[in-house]
């Protein structure tokens, strides 16, 4: 018993002398002002490995510990400040002050907003493209998407990706806003990444756009007011307020659009046996969109936040068209020439009320943070469209005139969204990200077919009416794996696993039944990237992606929202299944930057459509029977040509091969699509921009389409040391945008042309500061 209580009395004696906590303090400031900085990351490294990471408080100050004695070096890193760093020898058992560590501003301080100085405008990285944001210099969001190769963006802000899908993130996360690109003021804003393979869990897309908020950036009391005008009729204009105080911050957006855009077409169509037609229209397309954001933050401490967003939109599209037709028999002995005269509307108005919570917690010592989300969202939507013809008999001097054909759909739904992810770094080299995902979506599809004559007099049409719910239920668990080695070569592995129900209950005049499609994906993606030196870094990239196809393209029965073009769904379409494989080469050098690299997509299973044809009326319905497989190479460079020009081209060249095929189109085509914009900073504050765009024809299952391809042009000029902006943008330049299409079926054979506007808008903007 002596010998066991002798035992532990010395090792409780040793354990006193050989363990070591030291604590390292001090408070970090701004270099000119004096104010304190909160939220600046303080590294604490040993040998380049990090041992701690802390975060400063509201007033500035920082406390870590260290374990042991020796030498470290003290990294103090805040967004539009110089990095500091100080090395420290801990020799003895007494704490270590620092006092006041001054950090030294890169960035001119305008009465409450920050305006980052000069820096370099693109940096390439192993997940793609990082665009930075150079303020005072008139750049807007239309200025950096120009950039973008491949990326385009319309006259109502919609972006696309060589016509498909593009999501738009915020600090990599899905945002609550309707439009980010249009809704978050550019003073906000750090850099726009472009993601050539967005994260693992938006099974959707191909390409993502991140928008990089500035860190810490304390928005104070200031207000952006901006109007735009231009021919043919477009109008939009937006207000945004920002207040913020130690702890908190909120921000109000308001954003108004209408437009009125004519269109030409023409197009002809052989039905197999039966007629041609030939077809000259003109139509209106008009849009009136308003939507207000208010969002709101508020800081419990350093690590803690709460954030709270409310939003609301209004959402009213409408077509107006005329159109002439000539139509003639196939046989000879019964041409029967008429002329069908036909006019058309369509009205579309969607309401939604949309509210979102996240928290975010950091774990700054360790590097770890959870983020949470949950929002909830209604949206009504409501169509009314009309269709009459008259027929005009050549020979006989005859004109019979027609009832007029509608369609009504009422389609109220509610939307609810969660996510979990948390983030864990293991040590300075790994990281691991995971989560799960929930959406929730109750929707009711009120539709009503209908014929009207002269006197008012109302009949049914075919089913007469039909309604549907429909719930799609979808979940999703996801991960990503970050790890770099000591060579500076660096695997990110990641992937989810999804499963999704899409339930239709539906009823008409004639019968009532329900489908049920239970859909369970897998998606995994990995890259190897390696970084040679300062200037060379090579990437190899994989990731496989299965879609799932909407609860619309589901549902067997008809969906008449235009009489003379009747679509129905398929219930037993498939997941389209897209593989890609990208290796890529960038070279980053003072005067240009470039990336050069190959890829190979494949798309297994794919859903398109179907078309057929009974008199005056399209049918189509969709499938899974297309098989596409494409190799190509792509270039990317800017050359900044001087301090204040610079060019930036980007290409793709590819060969589209099918194994599934209709009539005589070709089963492969090599194809091109490129882009050139030249920008520069002329003299006394004016900016200019041109942008020419080449879109070369598609092939698909059921014909060929060739996309519009043009020149736009923008010259800005900032005002009052930056407070204020004008600018002018035209595009189509030399109207040459138009879009050509080929459809072929077993009944009918097609082509068409629509010529796009040309448009020329002026905008003004202002910012006010300390409201």
């Amino acid at each position: 018993m002596f010998r066991l209580l002798l035992i532990t009395i010395t090792f409780f004696h040793l354990s006193i002398l050989t363990a070591f906590s030291q604590q390292i303090s001090g408070e970090v400031i701004d270099e000119e002002s004096k104010e304190s900085l909160p939220f600046v990351n303080v590294s604490c490294k040993q040998a380049d490995a990090t041992i701690a990471i802390v975060s400063t408080d509201f007033d500035g100050k920082f406390i870590l510990e260290v374990k042991e004695k020796g030498d470290y070096e003290l990294q103090f890193h805040y967004t539009g400040y110089k990095v500091n760093s100080r090395v420290i020898t801990v020799n003895d058992d007494l704490d270590i002050s620092l006092g006041q560590i001054l950090l030294k501003s890169t960035v001119t301080e305008l009465e409450g907003v920050t305006v980052t100085a000069e820096k370099e405008s693109v940096n390439m990285t192993a997940d793609g493209m990082s665009f930075n944001v150079e303020e005072g210099s008139g750049a807007n969001m239309e200025d950096i998407v120009s950039g973008m190769p491949s990326i385009s963006m319309d006259e109502n802000g919609e972006v696309t990706s060589n016509g498909e899908q593009v999501v738009i993130l915020v600090n990599g996360e899905e945002s609550s806003l309707d439009n980010p690109l249009e809704d978050i003021p550019m003073q906000l804003i750090e850099r726009v990444e472009l993601l050539n393979n967005p994260p693992a869990e938006y099974t959707s897309a191909t390409t993502a756009i991140n928008i990089v908020l500035k860190e810490n950036v304390k928005l104070g009391n200031n207000a952006r007011l901006y109007l735009e005008g231009g021919m043919p009729t477009q109008m939009k204009g937006g207000f945004n307020i920002s207040r913020s105080g130690d702890k908190w911050s909120s921000t109000l957006n308001m954003r108004y659009i209408q437009n009125e855009l004519p269109y030409e077409a023409s197009s002809t169509r052989l039905n197999y046996g039966s007629n041609k037609r030939e077809n000259e229209s003109e139509y209106t397309q008009g849009l009136k969109l308003f939507t207000a954001n208010w969002s709101s933050s508020y800081a419990f401490s350093p690590n803690d936040k709460l954030r709270f967003n409310l939003s609301y939109s209004k959402r009213e599209n409408t077509t107006d068209s005329e159109e002439q037709e000539l139509v003639e028999n196939v046989d000879t002995d019964n041409i029967n020439p008429r002329i069908n005269y036909r006019t058309a509307s369509n009205s579309r108005i969607t309401n939604k009320i949309q509210a979102q919570l996240n928290y975010d917690k950091h774990f700054m010592t360790e590097g770890r943070k959870l983020l949470t989300t949950i929002r909830f969202s209604m949206d009504d939507y409501d169509q009314l469209n009309a269709n009459q013809t008259n027929t005009y008999y050549i020979d006989s001097d005859q004109t019979s005139y027609n009832d007029e054909r509608l369609t009504e759909r009422d389609r109220p739904s509610k939307n609810l969204f969660a996510n979990l992810k948390y983030v864990h770094p293991f040590n300075p080299s790994s990281v691991l990200t995971t989560g799960f995902r929930n959406t929730t979506k109750v929707q009711t599809n009120t539709e009503r077919f209908y014929n009207r004559d002269e006197d008012g007099e109302e009949t049914n049409r075919g089913l007469g009416y039909q309604t549907t719910d429909y719930l799609n239920q979808k979940f999703t668990a996801y991960f990503q794996y970050k790890y770099k080695f000591i060579n500076d070569l660096t695997l990110n592995v990641g992937g989810i696993a999804e499963n999704s129900i899409i339930t239709s209950d539906i009823v008409n005049l004639e019968d009532s039944f329900t489908t049920q499609n239970n859909f369970w994906v897998f998606n995994p993606n990995a890259s190897l990237n390696k970084k040679f030196n300062e200037n060379w870094m090579g990437r190899i990239a994989y990731s496989f992606r299965m879609n799932t196809p909407p609860e619309w393209m589901l549902n067997p029965t008809i969906n008449d929202s235009n009489p003379l073009f009747i679509s129905s769904g398929n219930p037993n379409l498939t997941l389209q299944k897209k593989q890609k494989l990208v290796l890529d080469v960038t070279n980053h050098q003072d005067n240009f930057s470039t990336r050069g690299g190959i890829f190979f997509r494949s798309t297994t299973d794919g859903v398109e459509r179907i078309f057929e044809n009974k008199g005056d009326t399209i049918y189509s319905t969709f499938d899974n029977i297309m098989d596409k497989y494409t190799v190509g190479t792509n270039v990317y460079l800017q050359y900044q040509l001087s301090k204040k020009h610079r060019i930036i081209v980007s290409g793709d060249l590819y060969r589209d091969m099918y194994n599934v095929r209709t009539g005589d189109y070709p089963l492969a085509q090599t194809m091109f699509n490129g882009k050139m914009t030249y920008k520069a900073n002329i003299l006394n504050g004016f900016r200019l921009r041109l942008t020419g765009y080449y879109l070369s024809q598609t092939i698909r299952y059921n014909g060929t389409m060739t996309p519009a391809s043009g020149v736009d042009a923008s010259i800005s000029k900032t005002v009052s040391e930056g407070k204020g902006r004008i600018w002018v943008t035209a595009v189509d330049l030399f109207s040459t945008r138009k879009i050509h299409r080929t459809n072929i079926s077993r009944t009918f054979e097609s082509t068409s042309v629509v010529d796009l506007p040309a448009t020329v808008k002026l905008g003004f903007s202002w910012s006010f500061f300390s409201v």
